[in-house]
């Protein structure tokens, strides 16, 4: 068999794994991909700059990308345990990662969890979607409304094509309906945001209360993440089951 015919065979294995076990999306990078981009500064809990995939694990081939579709609002849930946030739309995400390091490593490779890689980045170099105005990677058949991990493995496997399209076309619908104007086309201001930055700590010319009502609390330890660049955009609403009214 050749190397040509095994990574393919392996990329088909793992994708079907991957679904298997709750993926909605799933695709391949080769890690000299990743090295060939330049490294970018991650704001929010990240606050880094990216690494190449080669300084993470040396011996690395390639990339395996998973998406998460994000059906319900509930999945935009926040929940805060003292001083920090924990969001559970992630769970499924790391049991499906962890059982796909499992697979890998049954088989005789290392795999890890990248953290210090830009996860959208990747998403667009596994075919997933382009990157959108409202600084999320959009897909065609879920929209915004996807979450996404991925492991970093010295398995070699078929890479897919990455999304090439531009989606979003003349459309800014996304940077007008966000009600602290952190966005940007392309950009997003996670100082402004309120997905960054909740509320309760939120200074700016809009009061907390006038501000709540993107960010509903559940309870006193609770809140819905601000959805309102998401709900803008034309791209996944059926799936979300969301009204073209």
């Amino acid at each position: 068999m050749t190397n040509r015919v095994r990574a393919k065979g392996l990329a088909a294995e793992v994708k079907e794994k991957a679904l298997k076990s709750g993926a909605s999306l799933v695709g391949i990078v080769a890690a000299r991909s990743v090295d060939a981009l330049p490294s970018i500064w991650v704001g929010w809990e990240i606050q880094e700059k990216t690494k190449k995939a080669s300084e993470l694990m040396p011996d690395a081939k390639s990339v395996v990308v998973v998406g998460y579709h994000v059906w319900d609002d509930m999945l935009e849930l926040a929940i805060r345990k003292g001083e920090k946030w924990i969001y559970p739309s992630y769970f499924p995400l790391k049991t499906l990662t962890l059982e796909l390091i499992s697979f890998l490593e049954t088989k005789g490779y290392s795999a890890i969890l990248p953290h210090s890689l830009s996860y959208k980045r990747l998403a667009q170099l596994a075919g997933f979607g382009n990157y959108g105005k409202n600084a999320l990677i959009i897909n065609p058949e879920f929209g915004p409304w996807i979450r996404l991990s991925a492991i970093l493995t010295n398995a070699e496997m078929a890479p897919d094509r990455p999304f090439e399209e531009n989606i979003c076309g003349d459309c800014e619908d996304c940077v007008k309906a966000c009600p602290v104007g952190a966005l940007t086309p392309y950009q997003v201001d996670d100082a402004k945001c309120l997905v960054g930055v909740h509320i309760s700590r939120k200074k700016g010319s809009k009061s907390g209360k006038e501000l709540s009502k993107y960010e509903p609390s559940l309870t006193r330890n609770s809140h819905l993440m601000c959805m309102e660049c998401q709900k803008a955009c034309t791209h996944g609403r059926e799936k979300r089951g969301l009204s073209d009214d």
